[in-house]
């Protein structure tokens, strides 16, 4: 079915138009026209009290009359509308109607991202874009806490100025239209003197100047900073770090009461490990529950997350934890990585012990669209979460049709990560099945193998060394070393199946591939080029 024509909304009467806010607009714009589909629309607030995170499920009731298509959406919130709106965006895209009726909703109750990484700080048109594409994915939350904006960290006491103040709000504004909370984080605890009147003062005047612009969500981090006291007078007035934090945090919490609607969230000192430190324990016993706790799991980046650690963080907390989940951020030490797997490792059930997770991003904004995208899919529903087909629907979601095929090869090689995903599972499959058939006896059939392969990753070089815009302009020190790697295989190839004289040549084709240390191909690659040199000289 080709669809040519406008789409045709109707709402019901007492909804108006209450939601024609400029996530309505971008999201129906996204829908296929066509004048053989009616989309209608109609609240009901009791119509899903027996699920979580009632106010953002939705039913679709999907009739075709008359080779017309009629979409009855049924929701209980705002957020509920819109992931309909997006699911039927979808379907429209795909050109895929499942008739009868469909009910969705998220386990998790907080999901979403934070923008938290060391490095160079997104554009601000980055920024927009994320929160629109997160949303689609199921975002309900954005966590604004760049290392490197001055005004975040550095220069916290520092009022923004007004240029970055209006960006700010636009964020924030943006934000709410998509339905998400935006969170802005202030991370005091490089510099702050505790004990400081006129200290918290500055703390106060800037959390006023970002509550005036409409924020309502605050964040205040004191990872990452030294573990004793610094000034002689928090020494005087403070028994320990953790005492200067707890009075912080309350005054803090004290403050946003007073302001219309505010919450805090709190990224804590001892951030990681099993959740039962005696950092912990103090912090969670001396601050209001409501006030959310960030925990990234037993380890900063955590190769697995269970609900046994979020059982025991309860139990000495006093409140479920909100997991500052570190991937895919690649800052630090990971700099030479590419985080672009999908997301695994974490327990199909941690919804039900665990307020929500936010995940922490790259400093490249393009490629971290595919691995968030895998994230917020498990977050809506860990229980029916499959990693390689979420990882698909975001290449498809994110990558040119014609050139997806190609990206998978290139993107075979950029998994490895704390989550301890391997590279190359495709090389590895492809190089095992050629060498198991020329162990086999099977030469041709070994040759065969590898020429389909290398024919493949030959294609996927060529079309990607054109590629210099977007996620490829990113990923450019990766695509690189790929057509060095594409190039190497060809000449193993010569070697083994043509006889060819190019040892000396691979030897030095290696050296060049291996002191550059962009992470790429795993062990196989090496392998194989062993095979083709007769020896490990190189």
């Amino acid at each position: 079915m080709n669809h040519t024509s406008p789409v045709v909304f109707s709402f019901a009467k007492d909804f108006g138009a209450t939601f024609l806010t400029e996530s309505f607009s971008y999201v129906t714009k996204e829908i296929k026209r066509a004048d053989d589909i009616t989309v209608s629309v109609q609240q009901d607030t009791s119509a899903f009290s027996d699920r979580v995170n009632a106010h953002e499920c939705y039913r679709l009731q999907i009739d075709r009359v008359d080779e017309k298509l009629h979409i009855q959406i049924t929701h209980a919130g705002r957020n509920g509308l819109l992931y309909a709106l997006f699911a039927v965006c979808k379907m429209c895209k795909a050109n895929r109607f499942p008739l009868g009726a469909t009910e969705d909703g998220p386990l998790f109750s907080v999901r979403g991202y934070i923008e938290g990484f060391y490095g160079r700080p997104w554009s601000h048109a980055a920024r927009i874009k994320m929160l629109r594409y997160a949303s689609s994915f199921g975002a309900n939350s954005h966590y604004y806490a760049p290392k490197d904006d001055p005004y975040h960290r550095k220069l916290w006491r520092e009022k923004y100025p007004d240029e970055a103040l209006v960006q700010i709000k636009e964020l924030a504004d943006t934000a709410r239209d998509y339905g998400m909370e935006f969170t802005y984080c202030i991370a005091p605890g490089l510099s702050i003197c505790y004990a400081s009147e006129e200290e918290f003062d500055k703390l106060k005047g800037k959390i006023l100047q970002l509550h005036d612009i409409g924020i309502r969500s605050f964040g205040l981090l004191l990872d990452d900073i030294a573990p004793e006291l610094y000034y002689e007078p928090d020494k005087a007035k403070y028994n320990s770090m953790v005492e200067a934090h707890i009075d912080l945090i309350n005054r803090t919490d004290a403050f946003l009461q007073t302001l219309h609607a505010c919450t805090l969230t709190v990224c804590p000192t001892e951030y990681w490990g099993k959740g039962d430190s005696e950092y912990l324990h103090a912090l969670g016993n001396g601050i209001a529950e409501h006030i959310r706790i960030f925990f990234t799991g037993s380890d900063i980046c955590a190769k697995e997350i269970h609900t046994d650690e979020a059982q025991t963080f309860f139990e000495h907390t006093n409140r479920k934890p909100l997991y500052w989940d570190n991937y895919p951020v690649n800052d630090a030490e990971m700099f030479m990585e590419m985080h672009m797997g999908p997301l695994i490792g974490r327990d199909r059930n941690l919804w039900q012990y665990a307020q929500g997770e936010i995940f922490n991003c790259m400093e490249y904004a393009e490629c971290t669209r595919i691995p968030l995208a895998t994230a917020l899919t498990y977050l809506w529903n860990p229980e029916t979460y499959d990693p390689e087909s979420a990882y698909m629907q975001a290449v498809q979601a994110n990558i040119a049709p014609h050139e997806q095929h190609a990206f998978i090869l290139f993107a075979d090689h950029l998994r490895t990560s704390c989550l301890k995903d391997e590279n190359s599972h495709i090389m590895g499959q492809e190089l095992l099945r050629c060498m198991a058939a020329e162990q086999a006896g099977d030469r041709e059939k070994a040759k065969e193998i590898f020429n389909a392969y290398l024919s493949q990753m030959q294609d996927a070089a060529k079309l990607l060394a054109q590629q210099t815009d977007g996620i490829y302009k990113e990923l450019s020190a990766w695509t690189e070393k790929f057509l060095l790697c594409v190039d190497i295989l060809a000449v193993c190839g010569d070697i083994l199946f043509a006889g060819a004289d190019r040892k000396e040549e691979l030897r030095k084709k290696m050296y060049v591939y291996n002191r550059n240390a962009v992470v790429l191909t795993a062990y196989c690659f090496r392998e194989f080029a062993e095979i083709a040199l007769g020896d490990f000289s190189y």
